[in-house]
């Protein structure tokens, strides 16, 4: 089978790890992590490269809701196979209940890996990526006070106390984990390493698709979120998605 791949950089390196055990050909490209701070843009951008893919067996989105950037996203004449993950975390540690039983209790925490720290970004969290200056920048930018309200808002405490940064192990990255644990040293927060796992990539590439860790959309149909914890997304058949041949 022949597949197109577009994922965002966070699995660049995990994807890179089990590539060659995949019996299909694919071709990849990485979009840049930042990406997901505009989800009308990011849906925009992978909606463009799904109407360009004119052959293969299956377009693999490296993607999971991603703060519903994968909501509305039109298969057209190809398969779109994606994530059943409400974001890169459910996947690092290789299944969403497992994020969910970790997380849920707090879901603003951040979590790091590997990619995220090669990708520029010390941590995800909440939605959002922790980037964009430190707070001694900010401070020189901004003046104290501003600062201080800036990194409030952006490292929520749970019973007075910021979270903890959690580190997802899949691949060796000494090196990113050191730059995860000085980040969270530097913001006075705990720093705690979780074991990872491989497998939702291994079988993406694989064709291995199960219902309960991935979302096939056919031709003609877009993928719809759901709102719950469980199905996450689904698809629906789209009245605005053309199928013709020649179209």
């Amino acid at each position: 089978m022949k597949f197109k791949v577009f994922s965002c950089r966070v699995f660049q390196p995990e994807f890179e790890a089990v590539r060659a055990e995949s019996p299909h050909e694919f071709e990849l490209e990485f979009l840049d992590i930042a990406e997901h701070l505009q989800p009308a843009v990011l849906r925009r951008k992978l909606q463009q490269r799904i109407d360009e893919t004119v052959d293969g067996d299956a377009i693999l989105l490296g993607y999971g809701l991603c703060g519903t950037a994968a909501a509305g996203l039109c298969a057209r004449r190809i398969p779109l196979v994606l994530f059943r993950s409400h974001d890169c975390g459910g996947v690092l540690l290789g299944s969403r209940c497992r994020f969910e039983e970790i997380f849920r209790p707090m879901p603003s925490t951040p979590f790091a890996s590997a990619g995220m720290v090669s990708a520029g970004q010390p941590y995800f969290s909440d939605g959002m990526a922790a980037g964009g200056g430190t707070y001694a920048e900010w401070v020189e930018q901004y003046g104290e006070e501003e600062a201080q309200y800036l990194r409030d808002a952006l490292h929520p405490r749970l019973d007075g106390r910021l979270q903890p940064i959690f580190f997802i192990h899949t691949v060796p990255a000494p090196e990113a984990v050191a730059a995860c644990r000085a980040c969270a040293a530097q913001e006075e927060r705990e720093f705690r390493e979780l074991e990872g796992s491989l497998q939702l990539v291994r079988m993406l590439l694989a064709g291995d698709w199960t219902e309960a860790d991935f979302l096939v959309v056919p031709p003609g149909h877009r993928v719809h979120h759901t709102g719950d914890w469980e199905r996450i997304m689904v698809s629906v058949p789209s009245a605005a998605v053309s199928v013709r041949p020649d179209v």
